[in-house]
């Protein structure tokens, strides 16, 4: 539908929609000039048709965008889905929105396994255990995160196994 005229979802005027080039740019039809990001899902799922999440409007004058993939409701300020995380916006397609892993996970992964061969420093193994609980906790409050979860509780699975060979080798 890009470069087509059609109505705006949220307040029903009519729009031109814009064009989205190979670098990503959001392209004014009439005057092809580069417009300003616009976290706005009307722009980045212009050329969606029916694809494209809806724009709700609630009685009490708000809005609530209704995602396409999984039917649920987030706020419109939302730049993905809060149930299923498909992105709404295109800062919603970023790495981190469509479910990489967040820096916990990555973190407790890393220190549960030089915690393994460093057992004996007690503290690496802790921490694994530690940022890998934080990342298990943070990608149960955010779907849209679900890889940092493996990685926490692979983090503290190796800090468990840390744990135990310090305890091993204080114990002798």
């Amino acid at each position: 539908m890009a470069a087509q005229q059609g109505q705006c979802p949220t307040c029903g005027s009519d729009i031109i929609i814009p064009i989205l080039d190979r670098y990503g740019r959001l392209i004014d039809p009439v005057t092809q000039e580069i417009l300003k990001p616009d976290p706005h899902p009307v722009h980045a799922y212009a050329a969606a048709g029916e694809r494209a999440p809806q724009v709700l409007r609630q009685n009490d004058g708000s809005h609530l965008i209704r995602c396409s993939k999984c039917n649920q409701t987030s706020p419109v300020t939302a730049n993905n889905c809060k149930s299923c995380g498909m992105p709404f916006t295109m800062e919603g397609t970023t790495a981190q929105a469509n479910g990489a892993s967040n820096g916990f996970g990555v973190a407790s992964l890393v220190l549960g396994i030089v915690g393994i061969p460093f057992a004996c420093t007690v503290i690496v193994p802790l921490l694994a255990i530690v940022f890998g609980a934080v990342a298990v906790y943070q990608t149960g409050k955010q779907p849209g995160q679900r890889g940092g979860r493996g990685l926490g509780i692979a983090g503290i699975v190796c800090g468990v196994i840390g744990l135990a060979l310090a305890a091993t080798i204080f114990n002798r």
